[in-house]
């Protein structure tokens, strides 16, 4: 008996450092992540592909890669990369991300799936990727309403994204009003460790084109509080995010209640939050670089 125990636990001990140099492995990739070294990322990331045959830790591999491939798009589009050239890297993410969902249940794969579709649709132009909206739609329905998870901010933006640049009735199903519920969701799941200020500018962005007075944005949130209340159907029910808590919610880059000023009021007011937090902010990529020019430029717009 003494023996078996023995066993036992110098299986455990062996199991748990594997999976302690596992976690380590993932932390140094994340930190590549962050510090905008896609190329040692991947490289990383396939190194680590070579060295593990379980199929959950394969998974958390290979949606990082799906997210790796999505950043070098980005960076090679503003290089000047053909079309042709982007849209094989938005393929190739999304395969890296069915792979990762062949090998386990992983929220976060079907997010960069849908963020990989959503790049695709968005460079193709919105009249021509229309049959990429529903895929997208789809995906992070199901990661809310199937898997029940509600704090993917990555998710939120892109749902957003879409309803914003989606056409309208006849065409599609763009909507206004929801993707500013969804922009709005998308930043209140923003997690303490990320900038992500490019989804302040996107509400921003959203709330200028919309252009509500205090007034009809206080009768016309009541209205969303309502449909908060009554809607059972989690993911559409964040259609109404924007009345989730009420006219008098005051959010955390604002000294004012939703019903004490305008939409372009509240855009000024997330841009200049946008760029206090970049400048406050200890590490910045090249994307994030590009994306406080445009907020400041939005700022001399607005």
């Amino acid at each position: 008996m003494k023996k078996l125990m023995s066993v036992l636990v110098i299986a455990l001990i062996a199991s748990l450092s594997l999976w302690a140099s596992f976690a380590d492995t993932l932390e140094e990739i994340d930190l590549l992540d962050m510090y905008d070294r896609l190329e040692d990322e991947q490289a990383a990331i396939e190194k680590a592909l070579k060295e593990t045959n379980d199929p959950v830790e394969q998974s958390e591999l290979y949606w990082r890669l799906s997210k790796v491939v999505l950043h070098q798009a980005d960076e090679l589009e503003e290089l000047g990369a053909s079309e042709d050239e982007l849209f094989a890297l938005f393929e190739a993410g999304e395969k890296y991300a069915d792979t990762s969902l062949s090998l386990a249940e992983n929220p976060d794969a079907y997010i960069w799936k849908a963020s990989n579709i959503g790049r695709w649709g968005e460079t193709k132009g919105p009249l021509n990727a229309l049959g990429k909206a529903n895929p997208i739609k789809d995906t992070i329905s199901y990661v809310v309403n199937d898997l029940g998870v509600l704090d993917k901010t990555i998710g939120w933006y892109v749902i957003g994204q879409l309803y914003f640049k989606l056409p309208g009735w006849p065409l599609s199903y763009g909507d206004l009003d929801i993707a500013i519920s969804m922009a709005r969701k998308a930043i209140d799941t923003i997690p303490d460790d990320k900038l992500y200020h490019g989804h302040y500018k996107a509400l921003a962005e959203m709330l200028y084109k919309r252009d509500w007075s205090a007034s009809k944005r206080s009768s016309k949130i009541k209205k969303f509080e309502k449909d908060w209340k009554s809607e059972s159907d989690v993911f559409e029910k964040h259609f109404y995010y924007e009345g989730a808590y009420g006219v008098s919610h005051v959010p955390h880059y604002s000294s004012v209640a939703l019903n004490k000023m305008s939409d372009r009021q509240e855009a000024a007011m997330l841009l200049m939050y946008a760029q206090q937090k970049y400048d406050v902010w200890p590490i910045h990529s090249r994307a994030d670089k590009r994306t406080i020019e445009k907020i400041e430029n939005l700022l001399e717009e607005y």
